[in-house]
């Protein structure tokens, strides 16, 4: 709308700026064209009067200013003849005072003056003619001009306006709105929808905007309820199976050596699938709809020691964590059972493909607390960088899982919680020097604030 406002205002100044300099040219032109003929003839009339000798130069000046509107000056060596007691010699310029002693027919003309002056020997004499000719009518009609050419751009940029607020609204504004919702789409909101408000090329782009979503949509939801119906399935016969697998690990010492190798790794199978099961019910909850968060108030802090204390391996100091700051500023409210498995899921993925020692530091600026997960492994890869919260991603495919760890969704379970809360996890990764994972979560004082 602006450019289009822009455009129409600067044709405008074009249109009118060249109009008004053609017509000044063209005016002016004309009054110098008319002056000079007027002052060719009045200087023959006076060739013709003076011819006897005896002429009066009062009764030439009278009759001189008879023949139109302008006023006469004739001199005579030191004497004077005005036809208006508003001209003297002083009127005439200097410049054409000099041109005029040296016998030369000349005219002066500025736009700050009142008159076009013309100035000419009289042939066959010592007398010496100038004529003032008025040139505020030319000012004038300028002046009215201006005013008539303002007046038209103005209309023409207001006229400008108003199209460009129809169009805008009519095809930008839509489109504008179709962009708004292809990107929340985009981002996972799948019950954007489009108003259809007209029965015209926007209106059916609308239509077929909605129809493609809702398609989207119910396509998705069923993915969805396929992966929960599945993961749900498949917790009854792997519950049986950890059961058979326990009480075969019980007895492994009864069994061969072969067979109670196999019993370990079916073991350690079973908790990688139990894990993966886990992960994919948890994922097809946070997307079949808006979560619930059971809200209250928590120290980060505390809660990032307590996960830490129940790793593992964190028992031999292969895990430390580091906080910085008060109580209060490290105090927030927020689901306490998402916020561990984004905390668990970060260290728990430092363990498995970082090399120790883990460090987690907390700490708290600018209204948000910081926590960082830091590991000393090899690092990401750039290219690894942009992937590394899809879901079942692995920087390095052919790397064995581990004591049933790396199923590839923790990352994209611990990033999808952290948003619940209006958090973000970002990387930072030099390749050799380990990754570090910073979740920045903002400090609510109050639920709803």
């Amino acid at each position: 709308m602006l450019a289009f406002i822009g455009g129409a205002l600067l044709v405008s100044v074009l249109v009118a700026g060249s109009t008004y300099y053609l017509a000044d040219r063209y005016l002016v032109s004309q009054r110098i064209e008319a002056a000079t003929e007027q002052s060719f003839s009045n200087i023959r009339l006076a060739v013709r009067y003076v011819e006897p000798e005896q002429a009066s130069l009062a009764e030439l000046v009278g009759l001189l200013e008879a023949r139109g509107t302008f006023d006469v000056l004739l001199t005579k060596g030191e004497q004077w003849f005005p036809s208006s007691i508003s001209i003297t010699p002083g009127s005439v310029p200097d410049a054409l005072l000099e041109e005029v002693r040296r016998g030369e027919v000349a005219y002066h003309f500025r736009r700050d003056e009142s008159h076009l002056v013309f100035g000419s020997p009289i042939p066959g004499s010592d007398i010496t003619a100038f004529f003032f000719f008025p040139v505020h009518e030319v000012a004038e009609a300028l002046a009215l001009l201006w005013k008539v050419l303002l007046a038209v751009s103005v209309g023409a940029v207001m006229l400008a306006a108003i199209v460009a607020v129809r169009v805008s609204r009519h095809v930008v504004h839509p489109v504008r709105l179709a962009s708004d919702a292809a990107r929340r789409v985009a981002e996972g909101l799948l019950a954007t929808r489009l108003p259809v408000a007209e029965r015209d090329e926007i209106g059916t782009m609308a239509h077929s905007f909605n129809e493609m979503a809702a398609a989207l949509e119910e396509r998705i939801a069923r993915e969805r309820r396929f992966v929960g119906d599945v993961s749900h399935e498949l917790r009854t016969p792997l519950t049986t199976l950890r059961a058979s697998a326990d009480y075969l690990l019980e007895r492994a010492e009864e069994l061969p050596e072969a067979h109670g190798r196999a019993v370990e790794l079916l073991s350690a199978d079973l908790d990688y699938l139990r894990r993966l099961v886990d992960d994919l019910l948890d994922i097809s909850r946070l997307e079949s709809g808006p979560v619930n968060l059971s809200l209250e108030r928590l120290n980060v802090g505390d809660l990032v020691r307590e996960v830490v204390a129940r790793r593992s391996r964190s028992a031999d100091g292969e895990v430390r964590v580091e906080v910085e700051g008060a109580g209060d500023d490290l105090t927030t409210l927020a689901d306490k059972r998402r916020l561990e498995r984004v905390v668990g899921n970060l260290v728990d993925n430092a363990l498995t493909h970082g090399r120790l020692p883990v460090t987690v530091r907390v700490a708290s600026a600018n209204g948000t607390i910081r926590l960082a997960v830091e590991d000393r492994g090899p690092g990401i890869g750039g290219r690894d960088l942009p992937r590394i919260f899809d879901r079942f991603y692995k920087a390095d495919p052919s790397r064995p899982r581990l004591d049933g760890r790396g199923s590839g969704l923790g990352l994209a379970i611990a990033q999808e919680n952290a948003r619940l809360h209006g958090g973000e996890i970002d990387v930072e990764s030099i390749p050799g020097a380990g990754a570090t994972f910073v979740f920045r979560l903002p400090r609510i004082s109050e639920e709803g604030g």
